[in-house]
């Protein structure tokens, strides 16, 4: 025990790092918010296909405080992505993915999140939640000879059924579990090989303690966060931003909704996705950015971010992720398919430069 809070209260810390540094810390905090409001919305879901919808509804309008509670849960999911990307636009800036343990541990828990994301999203049944689980699982069909099977498999029946929502929720008990064990590897790796800095220097001569500089920044961060959210929660305590007005409806698989989307924290993948004609080609191009992304860490640039180069690349990335998340909203038609695949290909020959 003694030896866990000295590698957290005295860890030795460059001195010259800002609140930019602070987004890991919020990320696990705001992990924990999560995961402890999970369990307790937990408790009111039936994860049945008769009764997932109306437990979702019960808890919302019967539960004292059920709004409150489910509205943590949800809202929370998009804080976490916002803190996730705004971690990672930091990382690239300072070429933190030149510590390759590091990165790859950060790579490992943003796919998790992500898929654990995707899985909640599914557990309200509402049509959406139905027809994207039917959508993006059907994406495993275009894998060669197997690909039927595999989707067959992960449904439990011959459809997105009650074999597919009880799986899902399982993972999504599970999920968790899996991303504070990655969180821990994560941070364990940081502590060994120590933090980057905003000068890009080596700074192993000028370093103090974490516990009381940094600790109070971090808390001064949490408590700025958690009244931004309890603000936004009074004003809009019954206005669900996160989340798509035709969710509000039962599952119906007779029902094609006319635009079946994600959430917005996969637009950017999802534009890029449907931007290509052929299903196997969004596939490819999908495993191509995440790929070239997780070879950053072979990347060897001097670049640092003081660079005019380097800014004009994050600065363009950057403009591909917003303007791709904007299409994704789209109808799939001309000319945003065009726009989507001509900044999904942006972004990814952007990537290898940087």
């Amino acid at each position: 025990m003694k030896k866990i809070l000295n590698n957290i209260f005295f860890i030795p810390t460059p001195s010259n790092i800002s609140l930019m540094w602070n987004f890991g810390s919020l990320l696990g905090l705001s992990m924990v918010i999560q995961t402890i409001s999970g369990i307790f919305v937990s408790m009111h879901y039936c994860n049945n296909t008769l009764l997932a919808f109306n437990s979702y509804i019960f808890l919302s309008k019967i539960i004292e405080n059920g709004m409150i509670l489910q509205m943590t849960h949800a809202h929370f999911s998009s804080i976490i992505f916002i803190i996730m990307y705004m971690h990672i636009m930091k990382s690239l800036l300072n070429k933190s993915f030149n510590k390759k343990q590091m990165w790859i541990s950060g790579n490992l828990m943003l796919l998790m999140i992500m898929g654990s994301a995707f899985i909640g999203y599914v557990l309200p049944w509402g049509q959406m939640s139905f027809w994207g689980a039917t959508v993006i699982t059907n994406i495993l069909s275009s894998i060669p000879f197997l690909g039927k099977k595999i989707v067959f498999w992960v449904w439990g029946s011959f459809s997105v059924d009650n074999p597919t929502l009880n799986r899902f929720f399982s993972l999504h008990f599970l999920m968790p579990l899996m991303i504070l064990a990655m969180s821990m590897i994560h941070l364990s790796i940081l502590h060994e090989k120590g933090s980057s800095n905003q000068m890009g220097l080596n700074s192993s001569k000028d370093k103090i303690n974490f516990n009381k500089s940094f600790m109070f920044k971090d808390l001064i961060s949490l408590m700025l966060m958690l009244m931004f959210y309890c603000m936004m929660l009074s004003f809009f305590i019954d206005f669900h931003f996160s989340m798509a007005k035709e969710n509000f409806f039962p599952a119906d698989p007779l029902n094609t909704p006319l635009h079946i989307k994600p959430e917005w924290y996969f637009m950017f993948a999802y534009a890029i996705l449907r931007s290509v004609p052929s299903k196997i080609g969004g596939i490819l191009s999908l495993l191509i950015l995440f790929l070239l992304f997780i070879l950053l860490m072979f990347n060897k640039s001097n670049y640092s971010k003081f660079f005019f180069k380097k800014k004009v690349l994050i600065f363009i990335f950057l403009t591909c992720f917003i303007i791709l998340t904007n299409m994704g909203y789209k109808l799939i038609e001309y000319p945003f398919t065009e726009i989507s695949l001509l900044f999904g290909l942006m972004m990814i020959l952007v990537i290898p430069f940087m």
